[in-house]
């Protein structure tokens, strides 16, 4: 359990000053009482924490606690008027905070200390302490605004910021870890932050994603669980996930989502490796309808939970996470296309759109995949992998090209698009691709960020192009990068039909049928394989969703595998995957999203799907003792071939799992 405990408001008669207690309390102690309740029942318990706003009565006693504006004046809180948002630089985190987490663990036995809002929420901070720490940390005055990440101010404070969070990491798990060595504190999130760095304090990861809405597609659970688990693969994640309608803007907190919307959303975090957290706003529950889809799903779960206990992601294909393109990467408005120039805000987002994409292809196309952290490209980290996908990963450093050559040169296998590898580690732009010589292929010094109606010549027969040689052409990208092809390039199974007029309509055709112009780069280097489209088809299959885009990217990846998956599922529907290894046994998930609000809004039913086949490729010395279907709770038909098992599964409903006991 995850108890609020004090910060914002002491829910304990805290002895701190400023501490303000809840007016609830009376002279009761309600969160000791409840961790003593937990206790007894052998719950482990993490003490909640919130340091992110402060009263008008400690703002008159220690105005230096406050964040500012830029001129000077308190920020207040953008929720509730009474209160301030707090500096998360100075006092309130590095002295006052100490004494709370230390009263804290000292008097309670808390199992560790969660931090929401840890690192506050002000934003920049313009307050005394700030600008002089930052100005002996930079020799600069604080940036304004941090849209410009060219600015070497903007690039220095995030540095800084970053520095400032490590260091309170460190000051707060030394104090509580002083107060009781084998509580911990973990922060609630982690942005940046370096996973080598982080790890030195985190002992587990809660990731607080808590629902979906609007657009956001049925799988996000899944991906935020592969996310958490690249920075720790070793240490157990949770996905915090909420019953109320916290996605949208508004929060209506005493309302509560679709029960299968919360089953869905549960349980594509469980099959990716997330430990399941529920959180609850406020003691009172005025809809309980939420009720029964949790309780049943944590019964199921606690049922289970041997074939949850993970020590291995089967997966060998992985997608690169990368927060320095998150971050630092704006595309350059070169060469406006038949659109012109945009301006850099707008282009700011492709990267993300362009994982969504590639994701969304790898989940339609059955692939199981996880995904690798940036900064931990070690060859134990990655050459697990037989491909790891790079969907528009434009800010590497020259350390992570020489990682990914090395994992080429020794047999793995990349998948890139567009602008990968163009910038350097702080969104600078390349003379060429860091990852040219694995391209094929050298920049041209021009980018195309609007190319309206343009498309692909199929010139197959070509693994790449297997399902598309009935067509002569498929649609192409929206944004293109002009590159020129190496001596010695083979010829590419698709080439450019360039940009014309879309209306009026007595302009809709081109003089220019076919051009010789490679818009994809397919070979060997070293004992690897290497795909790389210098144009945005990631970015526009997530966009369009057309099918011969998804057809393309799935091709590309089981070219570059050069490998049956270790899993593969046939049947009908759109199925999240994953395949885990146990101590003593394996776990295929398959997560039944078909619904047709899998990408808007929340799923109001489950549309059960099947049957299905499901071929898992054995480890090495693996041998099959029983095989189990979690969902159906029973035995399930199974054959074996060599070193693959196949299952027939009748049916999935929501969440099945094909559980093998080895002998």
């Amino acid at each position: 359990m995850c108890l609020s405990a004090g910060g914002v408001t002491a829910f304990y008669p805290t002895e701190v000053p400023h501490h303000y207690r809840s007016p609830f309390l009376g002279g009761g102690d309600m969160f000791g009482e409840l961790v003593q309740e937990a206790k007894a029942m052998d719950i482990r318990v993490l003490a909640r924490v919130d340091p992110h706003a402060m009263r008008a009565d400690v703002l008159a006693a220690q105005p230096g606690w406050v964040a500012r504006d830029a001129s000077g004046q308190p920020k207040r809180h953008p929720a509730d008027p009474e209160l301030y948002l707090t500096c998360p630089n100075g006092p309130v985190t590095f002295e006052w905070m100490p004494q709370v987490l230390r009263e804290i663990v000292s008097r309670y036995p808390v199992d560790g200390v969660f931090g929401n809002r840890w690192a506050g929420s002000a934003g920049i901070c313009h307050c005394d302490v700030c600008t002089t720490k930052f100005r002996a940390a930079s020799g600069r005055a604080i940036p304004a605004a941090l849209t410009d990440v060219a600015d070497p101010a903007v690039r220095a404070y995030l540095v800084w910021d970053d520095e400032v969070r490590y260091a309170q990491l460190d000051a707060w798990n030394k104090t509580v870890t002083a107060a009781n060595p084998r509580a911990f504190f973990t922060p609630g999130t982690w942005g940046r932050l370096d996973p080598r760095r982080l790890r030195r304090t985190a002992r587990a990861l809660f990731a607080d994603r808590q629902a979906r809405s609007g657009n956001a597609p049925a799988w996000l659970n899944g991906r935020s669980a592969k996310e958490t688990a690249c920075l720790m693969p070793d240490r157990p994640v949770s996905g915090i996930f909420a019953v109320g309608e916290t996605a949208t803007p508004y929060r209506f907190m005493d309302s509560v989502q679709a029960p299968t919307e919360i089953r869905a959303y549960l349980h594509d975090g469980l099959a990716h490796g997330f430990r399941p957290w529920m959180t609850k706003f406020k003691a009172e529950v005025f809809d309980k309808r939420w009720v029964p889809a949790v309780a049943d799903s944590y019964a199921w779960h606690a049922r289970h939970e041997a074939y949850f206990r993970n020590t291995e992601n089967l997966a060998r294909v992985a997608m690169l996470h990368s927060a320095q393109t998150s971050t630092y990467y704006v595309a350059e408005p070169v060469g406006g296309g038949a659109g012109g120039p945009q301006d850099a805000q707008s282009l700011r987002g492709g990267s993300d759109d362009a994982v969504n994409g590639f994701y969304q292809a790898l989940v339609e196309a059955r692939v199981p995949f996880a995904f690798v952290d940036e900064r931990l490209l070690e060859p134990a980290a990655i050459d697990r992998y037989q491909a790891i996908v790079l969907p528009n990963i434009a800010a590497l450093s020259d350390a992570q090209c020489a990682a990914l050559r090395g994992y080429v040169e020794r047999g793995g296998a990349l998948v890139a698009t567009h602008e990968t590898s163009l910038y350097d580690e702080w969104g600078k732009r390349r003379a060429n691709f860091g990852l040219a010589d694995l391209f094929g292929c050298d920049f041209a010094g021009r980018v195309d960020q609007r190319v309206p109606n343009s498309y692909l010549s199929v010139r197959g027969p070509h693994p790449l192009t297997a399902g598309l040689d009935d067509t002569p052409r498929i649609m192409g990208g929206t944004r293109r990068v002009h590159v020129r092809a190496r001596a010695g390039a083979a010829p590419a199974p698709f080439t450019l039909v360039p940009s014309y007029p879309d209306l009026p309509m007595e302009k809709v055709y081109t003089a220019t049928r076919q051009t010789d112009t490679p818009m994809v780069f397919a070979g060997r280097f070293g004992r690897g394989r290497v795909v790389y489209f210098p144009f945005d088809l990631d970015r526009t299959f997530w966009e369009n969703s057309t099918g011969d885009h998804l057809t393309l990217l799935a091709n590309a990846v089981r070219w570059a595998s050069d490998s049956a998956p270790p899993l593969e599922v046939s049947g009908p529907g759109l199925l999240d995957i994953a395949y885990w290894r146990q101590r003593r046994s394996l776990a295929a998930h398959l997560v039944n999203l078909t619904n047709p609000m899998a990408m808007r809004g929340y799923m109001r039913e489950v549309l059960p799907a099947g049957p299905y086949q499901v071929t898992l490729r054995l480890p090495p010395s693996a041998t099959p003792a029983r095989v189990r279907l979690l969902e159906a709770e029973q035995d399930a038909r199974f054959r074996r071939d060599r070193d693959r098992l196949i299952v027939e599964v009748p049916r999935v409903a929501l969440h099945e799992v094909v559980a093998v006991d080895l002998a």
